[in-house]
């Protein structure tokens, strides 16, 4: 096809536009600006004007195309998401997204036609613009989609697309990797699958007919001796007129998608196993671990004292990593609620913590609003610091106030942060940080930093200790809001 036809500045640049061009209707595609970006063969024939003369431009311009005037057509009218005028159109009966109407202005040829309109969406769900079809209102033609269509949807499809007619005969069948489908057509269900199979297609299809239903189950189903679940979704099907006359399934393969959800459980099995092993076992062997330790501090002194609390303090650090882990679930299942919080309560007990570690405070009562876990705000970002910087880097918190918001910042002197790596500091694992893939860290402790203070109702970013020295040590700040 003509690549001219496609303007590839739009969302539609993600929808397999050459599809259009098998379609046997004339169909055309707005984008989401209303201006067109796909004018089938059909279509050319169908007005006379060539794809070339009309890709692209909008303004109505396929209205004038179409009617002899620049009018909007019902695809505009699905772009706005409004019904178009009962003096332009007729709507018909129609299950499912879109609109289907009769156009009571006839085309520029005269022709009076049946529009087709329905939004198209890209890979995200996001709208990407609308397909609008059309037909002869006189013609004779069999409902549904073209076979062609049909056929080109098969062959991506892991299963079944099938029209049954009230009777239960198959009027159009296509399988996945099944050449001599067409011995299907116009055979019965009950002649070709198990009776429980056959009874359920038969009945689906005539509830579907008879009432509008749109059936939706799970269920085996068997084909050449191979039996395997699929997920079956039947729909009726309206002719010109806008009856219904039979009934389309989609029979989608799902053996693969179960296979993978058994999988996924057994992972989230195991990844359970190792997160009771972590948050108790190793735990509580590092809690004992860091108690021994203090206890031995305290009978030495000089530089064997020192050395004891560095030990300390590298045990206490995988502690946190063992909590960060054990919140980060938690986080992920409960929401917190928010209560007053004595912020300098948090920062003296966590200074506690840290002994042997120089940080500078000046202690002063500020309630915000947070909850117990901001304690792990502020013990993330001390043990952050004492990472990057070592056992003699000297942390300095402090806290300022407006008349809404609290402001703490705790700053060091270590390596600090540079500036291309600050804005992503926060997010989990980050694998753009050098500084941190050279310590062993993952990113995880400023990740539940950032997680728990949006929470909270704050915000938090990366600084300078000296604005504009990054070398010269860093500065974490946390707005937090004030009680």
């Amino acid at each position: 096809m003509n690549q001219k036809r496609f303007s590839e500045s739009t969302n539609c640049s993600r929808i397999p536009m050459s599809i259009f061009n098998h379609l046997e209707q004339p169909a055309l595609v707005l984008d989401c600006a209303g201006r067109v970006v796909v004018w089938n063969n059909g279509m050319e024939q169908y007005t006379g004007v060539s794809a070339e003369e009309i890709v692209g431009r909008d303004g109505f311009a396929h209205g004038q195309a179409l009617f002899g005037e620049k009018r909007p057509t019902l695809a505009d009218c699905v772009l706005a998401r409004d019904e178009p005028g009962s003096g332009d159109y007729r709507l018909l009966p129609h299950e499912g997204e879109g609109m289907l109407a009769e156009s009571r202005i006839p085309l520029a040829s005269g022709r009076a036609v049946v529009c087709m309109a329905a939004p198209l969406h890209d890979e995200a769900g996001r709208l990407a613009g609308v397909l609008e079809t059309f037909r002869d209102a006189s013609a004779e033609t069999d409902p549904g989609i073209p076979e062609e269509q049909v056929r080109i949807l098969a062959a991506s499809l892991p299963g079944m697309i099938f029209t049954l007619d009230g009777d239960g005969i198959f009027t159009r069948f296509f399988r996945t990797g099944a050449p001599d489908t067409e011995e299907v057509v116009g055979r019965s269900a009950r002649a070709l699958f198990p009776a429980d199979e056959a009874e359920f297609l038969v009945g689906a299809a005539q509830r579907a007919i008879a009432g509008g239903e749109v059936i939706t189950e799970t269920r085996s189903l068997t084909w050449g001796g191979d039996r395997r679940p699929f997920q079956i979704i039947i729909h009726p099907l309206h002719d010109s007129a806008g009856k219904i006359a039979s009934a389309a399934g989609v029979c989608r393969d799902i053996s693969g998608d179960l296979l993978r959800d058994r999988a996924l459980q057994e992972t989230g099995r195991k990844a359970g196993l190792y997160l009771d092993l972590l948050g108790t076992d190793i735990y509580n062997t590092s809690m004992v671990a860091a108690t021994v330790i203090e206890m031995l501090r305290e009978r030495l002194s000089g530089e064997e004292a020192e050395l004891a609390q560095r030990v300390k303090n590298t045990v206490e650090q995988g502690i946190t990593v063992i909590k960060n882990v054990e919140l980060l679930n938690a986080l992920d299942e409960h929401r917190i609620r928010l209560e007053p919080v004595d912020l300098n309560r948090i920062v003296e007990s966590q200074i506690r913590r840290y002994a042997g570690i120089d940080i500078r405070y000046e202690p002063e009562s500020r309630m915000v609003w947070a909850s117990p876990l901001l304690e792990d705000v502020v013990s993330n970002l001390i043990s952050n610091s004492v990472k990057f910087g070592g056992m003699k880097v000297r942390v300095e918190i402090s806290v300022t106030e407006t008349a809404d918001t609290v402001t703490m910042t705790i700053a060091d002197n270590g390596i600090g942060i540079p500036d291309h790596l600050k804005p992503n500091i926060f997010d989990r694992f980050d694998r753009g940080n050098k500084t941190a893939s050279a310590s062993g860290s993952r990113g995880l402790g400023l990740h539940i930093v950032k997680t728990l203070v949006a929470r909270y109702g704050g915000r938090v970013w990366a600084a300078d200790r000296i604005p504009g020295r990054p070398g010269e040590g860093a500065a974490i700040k946390v707005i937090l809001q004030k009680c």
